[in-house]
């Protein structure tokens, strides 16, 4: 995203998304996640997305950046940008939606 503050990138046959910065409530962490929790999340072709157990950042400068109104589709995944964040989903219409301000998994 243009802002910086949401970025994604496709791993292991899914799209894995991140916010940097957010003021939304993190979900409860599980005892087996010993790293970071609430920040990252996954989506694939199939089945809901997921909070991923997570100590590093997508940081790759040669990644594109999806302007504000732009559409990506790849990894079974169609994601569209705003200005007021970012929407993924799959063929089964499950998903997420993201922004600095709230985090809402379909």
């Amino acid at each position: 995203m243009p802002s910086g503050n949401i970025r994604c990138e496709v791993m292991d046959r899914a799209l894995r998304c991140e916010i940097v910065n957010f003021s939304f409530a993190r979900p409860q962490a599980p005892e087996e996640c010993d790293s970071d929790w609430g920040h990252a999340y996954a989506l694939a072709a199939r089945g809901p997305s997921a909070v991923l157990c997570a100590g590093d950042l997508v940081v790759n400068p040669r990644l594109p950046v999806l302007g504000y109104g732009a559409r990506w589709s790849g990894a079974g995944v169609v994601c569209t940008s705003g200005q007021a964040g970012l929407r993924c989903s799959n063929a089964e219409g499950r998903g997420m939606g993201m922004s600095r301000a709230r985090l809402n998994r379909f």
